[in-house]
């Protein structure tokens, strides 16, 4: 266990994501977590006023908003994108999980509805561990709002379990599932199977709003139940 002493959060494009900096210290190694469309206008100043080095990009799941700046974030601070292997293709065909209306905003930003990797993808194996800025990083594999969608699960020493959960579940409320590649019946599996278990200490970092808890999230999130099976 790592006790983590900075998780710094900002909020990314016209989606409103969530981009996190995960570091045990001020002044130490990082990682960026889901820097999304527009994340580079913030980042920069971000990192330098924690006096962050990044080590490595980590993605929750492959949507445009939590990826768009995956490889100008890897280009520029030289760094390998941690991306689970079942949305890699997103990284560069991001409409494959949009729906039309997305196209117009991706011409605006990209000029393209097509867009390049980043320069070093790393695959991420469902339920694998990844040794990163001092952490042990684990992805749980949670999909349903696209078929790679992930919670990276941290323990921190002094508070307990701490997990980005991407867009799986959020403040009251969680993914949708009605995009490409989206599926209600494996989300509420995943909802049984992999958010439902977490520890009620879990804090939890989504992907979209503000932080939450397994405990309030358990007791009042009308799209979570015990397991029936």
């Amino acid at each position: 266990m790592v006790a983590v002493v900075l998780i710094a959060s900002f909020v990314t494009g016209p989606f409103q994501a969530n981009c996190y900096l995960l570091a045990a210290a001020e002044g130490s190694d990082c990682v960026i977590v889901d820097p999304g469309m527009g994340a580079m206008e913030t980042l920069p100043s971000g990192l330098a006023a924690h006096h962050l080095s990044p080590v490595a990009v980590a993605l929750t799941h492959g949507h445009i908003d939590h990826v768009g700046s995956a490889r100008e974030a890897g280009r520029r601070y030289d760094v390998p994108v941690f991306c689970p292997v079942d949305d890699r293709n997103l990284l560069s065909e991001p409409m494959e999980g949009l729906a039309d209306f997305a196209a117009p905003l991706l011409m605006e930003f990209y000029g393209s509805t097509s867009l390049a990797e980043p320069d070093e993808v790393i695959d991420v194996a469902p339920d694998s561990h990844h040794r990163l800025a001092g952490f042990d990083l684990e992805f749980l594999h949670a999909p349903g709002h696209t078929p790679g969608s992930s919670m990276i699960r941290l323990v921190d020493a002094e508070h307990g379990p701490v997990v980005l959960s991407g867009d799986v579940v959020f403040a009251g409320s969680v993914g949708r599932t009605d995009m490409p590649g989206g599926d209600p019946a494996v989300m509420a599996t995943s909802l049984e199977e992999v958010v439902w278990p977490l520890d009620d200490a879990t804090h939890l970092l989504p992907g979209h709003g503000g932080p939450t808890t397994m405990a309030a999230e358990r007791a009042a999130n009308p799209y979570l139940h015990a397991p029936t099976r």
